[in-house]
Protein backbone atom coordinates (compact mmCIF):
# COMPACT_ATOMS: atom_id res chain seq x y z
CA UNK A 1 0.00 0.00 0.00
CA UNK A 2 1.57 3.66 -1.21
CA UNK A 3 2.08 6.00 1.80
CA UNK A 4 2.38 9.51 1.43
CA UNK A 5 6.00 9.62 2.01
CA UNK A 6 5.94 7.07 -1.15
CA UNK A 7 7.69 8.08 -4.66
CA UNK A 8 5.58 7.51 -7.57
CA UNK A 9 8.71 6.28 -10.31
CA UNK A 10 7.54 7.25 -13.47
CA UNK A 11 9.49 6.11 -16.64
CA UNK A 12 11.14 8.92 -18.99
CA UNK A 13 9.20 8.98 -21.97
CA UNK A 14 10.99 10.28 -24.96
CA UNK A 15 9.09 12.64 -27.23
CA UNK A 16 10.27 11.68 -30.33
CA UNK A 17 7.45 9.00 -31.36
CA UNK A 18 5.32 12.13 -31.69
CA UNK A 19 5.06 14.71 -34.21
CA UNK A 20 6.65 18.56 -33.14
CA UNK A 21 2.76 20.39 -34.13
CA UNK A 22 1.77 17.40 -31.11
CA UNK A 23 3.96 17.46 -29.30
CA UNK A 24 3.75 21.35 -29.24
CA UNK A 25 -0.09 20.77 -28.49
CA UNK A 26 0.22 18.68 -26.01
CA UNK A 27 2.40 20.40 -24.10
CA UNK A 28 0.78 23.65 -24.03
CA UNK A 29 -2.57 21.53 -22.66
CA UNK A 30 -1.75 19.75 -20.39
CA UNK A 31 1.13 19.07 -17.68
CA UNK A 32 4.32 17.24 -18.69
CA UNK A 33 3.92 13.96 -15.60
CA UNK A 34 -0.07 13.97 -17.57
CA UNK A 35 1.55 13.88 -20.60
CA UNK A 36 4.12 11.72 -19.92
CA UNK A 37 1.81 9.01 -18.45
CA UNK A 38 -0.66 9.08 -22.11
CA UNK A 39 2.20 8.44 -23.99
CA UNK A 40 3.42 5.34 -21.47
CA UNK A 41 0.12 4.61 -22.80
CA UNK A 42 -0.17 4.82 -25.92
CA UNK A 43 -2.20 8.46 -26.02
CA UNK A 44 0.10 9.90 -28.76
CA UNK A 45 -2.16 12.30 -30.07
CA UNK A 46 -4.39 15.19 -28.85
CA UNK A 47 -7.22 13.02 -30.06
CA UNK A 48 -6.36 10.11 -27.80
CA UNK A 49 -6.23 12.38 -24.92
CA UNK A 50 -9.04 13.68 -25.46
CA UNK A 51 -11.08 10.80 -25.97
CA UNK A 52 -9.82 9.48 -22.84
CA UNK A 53 -10.62 12.70 -20.79
CA UNK A 54 -13.69 12.12 -22.22
CA UNK A 55 -15.00 8.62 -22.07
CA UNK A 56 -18.61 7.63 -23.29
CA UNK A 57 -20.52 4.65 -23.30
CA UNK A 58 -18.81 2.81 -26.00
CA UNK A 59 -15.99 2.36 -23.01
CA UNK A 60 -18.38 0.70 -20.39
CA UNK A 61 -17.88 -3.22 -21.04
CA UNK A 62 -20.84 -5.96 -21.63
CA UNK A 63 -20.79 -7.84 -18.09
CA UNK A 64 -22.35 -10.64 -19.24
CA UNK A 65 -18.94 -11.30 -21.33
CA UNK A 66 -17.45 -12.44 -17.49
CA UNK A 67 -17.51 -16.17 -17.93
CA UNK A 68 -20.55 -17.58 -15.66
CA UNK A 69 -22.06 -14.12 -15.17
CA UNK A 70 -25.31 -15.27 -15.69
CA UNK A 71 -25.01 -17.85 -13.30
CA UNK A 72 -24.24 -15.17 -10.24
CA UNK A 73 -26.95 -12.74 -11.31
CA UNK A 74 -29.70 -15.63 -10.99
CA UNK A 75 -27.73 -16.38 -7.68
CA UNK A 76 -28.02 -13.05 -6.44
CA UNK A 77 -31.78 -12.52 -7.81
CA UNK A 78 -32.34 -15.96 -5.64
CA UNK A 79 -30.94 -14.57 -2.66
CA UNK A 80 -33.01 -11.19 -3.09
CA UNK A 81 -36.29 -13.16 -3.33
CA UNK A 82 -35.15 -15.25 0.06
CA UNK A 83 -34.21 -11.74 1.87
CA UNK A 84 -30.88 -13.33 2.28
CA UNK A 85 -27.51 -11.40 2.97
CA UNK A 86 -25.17 -10.61 0.25
CA UNK A 87 -21.44 -10.17 0.45
CA UNK A 88 -19.66 -8.87 -2.49
CA UNK A 89 -15.73 -9.71 -2.62
CA UNK A 90 -13.36 -6.80 -4.31
CA UNK A 91 -9.80 -6.54 -5.18
CA UNK A 92 -8.03 -3.10 -5.68
CA UNK A 93 -7.33 -4.31 -9.23
CA UNK A 94 -10.36 -6.13 -10.40
CA UNK A 95 -11.18 -3.60 -12.60
CA UNK A 96 -11.20 -2.99 -16.32
CA UNK A 97 -9.49 -0.51 -18.31
CA UNK A 98 -9.52 0.30 -22.25
CA UNK A 99 -6.00 0.72 -22.36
Amino acid sequence: MLTSEDKWKVKKTPFDSIDEEEKKELETSYTPLFVSLCLQRGLNTVEKVQNFMSPDATWIHDPFLFKDMDKAVSRVMEAIEKNELITVYGDYDAGATRL
